[in-house]
């Protein structure tokens, strides 16, 4: 895990580099969202979970990442309290650090880091725990600690963002994989191991191109506490809880690092829906991505 960490802080700072110099257009970053939303994550959700061997305890990997969700969120919420911040930045602590980016950052990259991980486990953190509160929690927590009016909210009922693409992808391979189908014919399964390949360096690329660095200055007190919190709070929670469990081995590992995955970019742009304090976030989602090249692979080492 160690040499994909410094790939990706090489990527992404290649994505901030392109961006400064003006190679890639910062307007171009939400096109590659759009290429990893429904093309790339798809293509390697559909095939990690055709071709794995799927076991009994992964039904309990949700429930730890709801477990580390339900610490983080009550530990901000404290240090809100403690420092008595005002009602936007409370909101903008809070989704800052109780939900990580596991599907666009934590899945691929748990993908490209060798043996001895679980990419099912991590897709099914991903799809049946970090989805859904997304989806749920996060605009919830927004809506109560910002604008409830979210001038700028998509219309429509957000549920449906639970019905993207890879769902229907991790849906139709867990079909495929039960039904029996565990080896794809090579057209197919070389096209998906491709168009997979490209989701963590899209992911990263994004990354370098949003960078900035103004949130992080303004805000720092609230990005340091969010950081500690998901890279030594949230790894810790959920060890003991998988442990609790029974989990162990590559499931037990591939929890606990993606429970100490940095801040969901979604946050972000759920964050400014409702008006919450914006550089916080951003603040939290550069530093935590950032430093996610060497505190994971402390985290992987100590495993």
């Amino acid at each position: 895990m160690t040499a994909t960490a410094v790939a990706a802080l090489l990527i992404i700072l290649l994505g901030w580099f392109a961006g400064r110099i003006g190679v890639v257009r910062r307007d171009a970053a939400p096109m590659l969202v759009q290429i990893v939303l429904y093309v790339a994550l798809p293509a390697l959700v559909l095939r990690i979970m055709v071709t794995s061997t799927l076991d009994a305890s992964l039904i309990l990997v949700p429930i730890v990442g709801f477990a580390v969700f339900g610490v983080l969120l009550v530990a901000a919420f404290t240090v809100a309290r403690i420092r008595r911040l005002d009602r936007p930045t409370t909101g903008a602590l809070l989704v800052a650090t109780a939900v990580g980016n596991t599907g666009f950052f934590g899945v691929p990259l748990i993908a490209a880091s060798g043996p001895h991980l679980s990419v099912a486990a991590a897709i099914m953190y991903d799809t049946f725990c970090t989805a859904i509160l997304t989806w749920t929690s996060t605009i919830w927590i927004s809506s109560r600690y910002g604008d409830r009016t979210a001038d700028g909210a998509p219309a429509g009922p957000l549920w449906r963002n639970l019905l993207l693409p890879p769902t229907w992808a991790l849906a139709i391979g867990l079909a495929l994989n039960l039904a029996g189908v565990q080896d794809l014919p090579d057209w197919l399964d070389r096209t998906l191991v491709i168009l997979g390949a490209a989701v963590l360096p899209l992911v990263l690329l994004y990354a370098g191109l949003v960078i900035e660095w103004d949130g992080i200055r303004r805000a720092w007190r609230e990005v340091t506490a969010s950081v500690a919190m998901r890279f030594i709070l949230a790894p810790l929670v959920a060890y003991v809880v998988a442990v609790a469990f029974g989990l162990d081995g590559d499931v037990l590992r591939t929890v606990v690092l993606m429970a100490a995955m940095p801040t969901a970019m979604m946050s972000l742009v759920i964050g400014g829906w409702f008006k919450l304090r914006t550089d916080v976030i951003a603040g939290a989602v550069v530093a935590s991505t950032l430093l996610a090249t060497v505190a994971l692979p402390v985290i992987r080492g100590i495993l």
